[in-house]
C-alpha cells in the first residue's frame, strides 16, 4: 500500500533522519506521541509510517517497547536510495558509488534485454516500440524523457512473460522514477542517436537475437557512461557536501 501524502511526509523525515545519522542503528525512536509532536501529526499517521518503514527495512517495531533504528545498510532495500543520495552520507567515495550504480543498471538492463529476446511475444514488442515511439517529443524535457527510458526496460521486462522476474524488477521502479526525477535534469543528457540505437535494438530482440541484442545495449552503455559517470559522480560529490541532487551548479 503506498501512504497517503501525510504518512509519506511523516515517513519521509524519520527516513531521512535515519540515513543522515540524526537516528541511528540500536537507537530506541521516541515514542509515537513524541514524534507526533515533534513532525505535527497525529499518532495514527506516525504509526502507519512507522510501518511502512519497517517494510522498507529500517526500524523494527514491538508492541509495548517501542520502535528501534535497524542499520539500513545491512536491512533496507532499494526504496531507501533516493533518500541515501539526498542524505549524501556515503561509505565510498562518489566516484565508486556512481561506477557501481551504473555497472548495477547495465546488468539489470541486459537482463531485461535478453528475457525479451528469449521470450517476448508480438504484443509485448509492439509495447516497447509504442513506448519508444513516444520519446521524441520529450526531448526537451531531459526527466520525461528519462522516465520515458525506463519505462521501456520495464516493458522489455514484462514482455518476457517471466513474471517473478517482473517481481523482483518492480521492487526497483518506483525508487528508479524517483531518482531519475531528482538526477535527470543534471545528469544524463539525451545520447546522440538514442531513437535509432533502441529502435534497433527492439529489431533484434523481435528476431530473437538474444547474442546481438546485448551486444548492441552493452555499446550503446560504453559509449555513454563515459559522459555520464563523470557527472553522475560529479552530481554525487555535491550531495555530499551538502548541495541538493540535481539543483547544485557547477563552477
Amino acid at each position: 500500500m503506498v501512504p497517503s501524502s501525510e504518512v509519506r511526509r511523516v515517513s519521509d523525515e524519520i527516513l531521512h533522519r535515519i540515513v543522515s545519522g540524526a537516528y541511528p542503528a540500536g537507537l530506541r525512536l521516541p515514542s509515537e506521541a513524541d514524534l507526533g509532536s515533534q513532525l505535527a501529526c497525529g499518532r495514527s499517521t506516525v504509526r502507519e509510517a512507522l510501518r511502512h518503514l519497517t517494510g522498507l527495512g529500517v526500524v523494527r517495531s514491538r508492541r509495548g517497547s517501542g520502535a528501534m533504528v535497524l542499520d539500513f545498510r545491512r536491512e533496507g532495500t532499494p526504496a531507501l536510495l533516493p533518500s541515501y543520495v539526498l542524505a549524501g552520507r556515503f561509505d565510498r567515495p562518489a566516484g565508486a558509488l556512481a561506477r557501481e550504480l551504473l555497472g548495477v543498471r547495465t546488468l539489470v538492463a541486459l537482463q531485461a534485454v535478453r528475457m525479451a529476446a528469449r521470450y517476448a511475444d508480438a504484443a509485448g514488442v509492439a509495447e516497447a516500440r509504442a513506448i519508444l515511439a513516444r520519446a521524441p517529443a520529450l526531448s526537451a524535457d531531459r526527466v520525461a524523457h528519462s522516465l520515458n527510458e525506463l519505462e521501456l526496460f520495464r516493458a522489455l521486462v514484462c514482455a518476457s512473460g517471466i513474471w517473478p522476474a517482473v517481481w523482483l524488477a518492480n521492487v526497483f521502479w518506483a525508487p528508479m522514477r524517483e531518482l531519475h526525477g531528482m538526477l535527470a535534469g543534471s545528469v544524463g543528457a539525451i545520447a546522440e542517436g538514442y531513437q535509432a540505437d533502441m529502435a534497433h535494438l527492439i529489431d533484434l530482440i523481435e528476431i530473437r537475437n538474444e547474442q546481438a541484442a546485448e551486444a548492441h545495449l552493452s555499446a550503446f552503455f560504453a559509449r555513454v557512461d563515459a559522459t555520464l559517470l563523470r557527472e553522475l559522480e560529479w552530481v554525487l560529490e555535491a550531495s555530499s557536501l551538502g548541495a541538493p541532487p540535481g539543483k547544485a551548479v557547477r563552477e
